[in-house]
């Protein structure tokens, strides 16, 4: 009975797993880094598994995510591929928190994983410099959370 009782666990905690695999998404910002008002040139790109609720045309960026998926963002230059560019931080501004922190700052790479979902958006700003350029630039996106 005991090991029937333990596979059952085994059996259930397999299930509960597979409905909540996790996924990856890729988010990439290339922005027109010649342009003086870089924040005005930008455009979005996504992994093919991540879905897109608005592109950003007519508003904010947004994406869905669910618990457990990652969220990696990168940046580049649409204009000159030697010209780097590099995220700062990512900040919390309004909606359910989804991530373990209203502030994640970037090392090499800027990633997060979704904690928890809401009913609302969670908005966030990137702030990003280009090349050895000490003005910060900040943009806006939002991601929208299901279980």
């Amino acid at each position: 009975m005991r090991n029937f009782m333990v596979l059952m666990l085994l059996t259930g905690l397999m299930s509960a797993h597979s409905i909540f695999a996790q996924e990856v998404h890729t988010i990439v910002l290339n922005i027109d880094t010649k342009n003086i008002v870089p924040e005005n040139t930008l455009s979005w790109a996504v992994s093919e598994n991540t879905t897109v609720l608005n592109s950003g045309d007519n508003g904010i960026f947004t994406i869905f995510a669910r618990v457990g998926d990652e969220i990696h963002w990168e940046a580049k230059s649409l204009t000159d591929s030697g010209v780097p560019v590099r995220f700062l931080e990512l900040n919390y501004l309004g909606g359910p928190r989804i991530f373990s922190r209203n502030k994640i700052e970037a090392n090499d790479y800027l990633m997060a994983t979704v904690i928890r979902a809401g009913k609302e958006n969670y908005i966030y700003q990137l702030k990003y410099q280009i090349g050895k350029e000490p003005k910060q630039h900040t943009i806006t996106g939002q991601i929208r959370t299901g279980e």
